[in-house]
C-alpha cells in the first residue's frame, strides 16, 4: 500500500495564520523525507479551520523544497473559477513541477463560500463542475479558432492572429494532461460515478464510515461499467483517514481526545451539518443527529492507537472496502510537533509495511 496525505489543512481559527502556513510547509517536507508518495492540498475561501485559499500557490512554493512527492490540488473547486483560468494555471503548474502533478476537481461544501461566489444550489454546482472539467479538457487540446458553448460558460477565440502568435494557449507538461482525480463524499456520489465513467482517480473523504467508503468503489465501478470500462484497477483509489499513531493505545487516545485533533471534529461535524450532509457521517441511517459527536467520530471513523492497533483498524477498513491503493493521512494541526512527527514516522515505517497491497 502507498502512503499519501490529504491536507485541508486543519488549524484552529485562533492560531496565527503565518505560523499555520509555515507548519504546513514543514509537514509536507517531512512527508517527502518519509517517502509519502503524494499530497493533495485543499482550497477554501471562508473557512478559518481550513485557511489555504490558493492551493496552486502553495504547491508552487513546495515544489523546490521537495524531491519526490507528487502534488495535487485537492481540489480545484470548479464553480469558484473560470475554466480558462483553471486550464492555464494548472498547465503552468505542471510545467513548474515537470510533471510531478496530479489534478483534483470537485465542488465546495462550505455554505459561506457558496454565498461568497453567489453560487446556485449544490446540484447545480455539480453540473457546473462537470461542465467546467469538460471545458478545461477541451482547452488543453484546442487550437484557435474555437467556440465552446455550455450552459454556464461560453469560451472562444474566434480571431487568432498567427502573425504575432495571438491565440495559442499553454498546454500541460504531461500529455495529454496531468492525472485527474475527483473527490468522493456521498455513497452514491455523482463524482464517483463520473470518475468511474472517465477513468479518473477516486479520492474518498475521511468523514464517512467504512461501509460508505466501500459504497464509493461500488458507485465508481458502476460508472466504469456503464462506460464500457469493466473491472477498474483498485490501485488507483485513494482513501482518506484521520490517523494518530502513538507509543501505546492509552497515549494515543489521551492525545486524540485532548488535542486539536479531537477538537477539529467539532468543527467538521458542524460544517457537514451546515451543508445538510450530516447523514453521511452516520453508521446507520436512523441514527439521531445528536449522537454524531466528536467522540463518536474518533471511535468509529478515525484510526487511533499504537502500531498494532492501527494496523488492525486499517486491516478492518481493507476488509470492508475490498482494498485500495493509497492511504491518505489527513493533515492535522501540529499542536505537538514532536508527537506528530513520531506518529508520521510510525505510520510510514511500521504501519504501512504491515498492510496488504492490491
Amino acid at each position: 500500500m502507498k502512503l499519501g496525505m490529504f491536507m485541508m489543512p486543519l488549524h484552529p481559527p485562533e492560531k496565527d495564520r503565518t505560523e499555520c502556513f509555515e507548519e504546513d510547509i514543514e509537514l509536507v517536507v517531512h512527508a517527502d523525507e518519509l517517502g509519502f508518495t503524494d499530497v493533495w492540498v485543499g482550497q477554501h475561501h471562508s473557512a478559518a479551520w481550513e485557511p489555504i485559499p490558493a492551493n496552486d500557490m502553495f504547491i508552487a512554493h513546495m515544489l523546490p523544497l521537495t524531491k519526490n512527492i507528487r502534488f495535487g490540488p485537492g481540489v480545484v473547486i470548479v464553480p469558484h473559477h473560470h475554466p480558462v483560468n483553471v486550464a492555464v494555471r494548472i498547465a503552468y503548474l505542471d510545467h513548474l513541477a515537470r510533471g510531478r502533478l496530479n489534478c483534483g476537481f470537485g465542488q465546495s461544501g462550505v455554505p459561506t463560500d457558496w454565498e461568497l461566489f453567489d453560487l446556485p444550489d449544490p446540484r447545480t454546482q455539480g453540473l457546473m463542475t462537470l461542465e467546467g472539467i469538460d471545458m478545461v479538457l477541451k482547452l488543453w487540446q484546442a487550437e484557435a479558432p474555437f467556440d465552446f458553448k455550455g450552459d454556464f460558460w461560453r469560451i472562444r477565440i474566434e480571431n487568432p492572429n498567427p502573425e504575432v502568435a495571438l491565440g495559442p494557449m499553454l498546454k500541460p507538461y504531461q500529455k495529454p494532461h496531468p492525472p485527474i482525480a475527483m473527490s468522493v463524499v456521498k455513497g452514491t456520489s455523482m463524482g464517483a460515478r463520473t470518475a468511474g465513467e472517465r477513468g479518473y482517480i477516486p479520492v474518498s473523504t475521511n468523514v464517512v464510515p467504512a461501509a460508505t467508503v466501500a459504497q464509493h468503489w461500488q458507485t465508481y465501478c458502476a460508472g466504469a461499467e456503464g462506460a464500457g470500462r469493466p473491472n477498474p484497477d483498485r490501485s488507483i483509489w485513494g482513501v482518506s483517514r484521520s490517523i494518530f499513531v502513538g507509543e501505546s493505545k492509552k497515549e494515543a487516545w489521551d492525545f486524540a481526545v485532548n488535542s486539536t485533533f479531537g477538537r477539529s471534529w467539532d468543527y467538521m461535524i458542524k460544517i457537514v451539518k451546515a451543508a445538510n450532509l450530516l447523514d453521511i457521517m452516520k453508521m446507520h441511517p436512523d441514527m439521531p443527529d445528536d449522537e454524531v459527536t466528536p467522540e463518536y467520530v474518533l471511535k468509529n471513523i478515525c484510526i487511533i492507537g499504537d502500531v498494532a492497533e492501527c494496523v488492525r483498524q486499517l486491516e478492518d477498513l481493507w476488509d470492508v472496502t475490498g482494498g485500495f491503493g493509497t492511504l491518505l493521512m489527513i493533515a492535522h494541526d501540529w499542536d505537538d510537533k514532536a508527537r506528530w512527527m513520531q506518529s508520521m514516522m510510525l505510520l510510514a515505517d511500521e504501519v504501512i509495511p504491515a498492510l496488504p497491497s492490491v
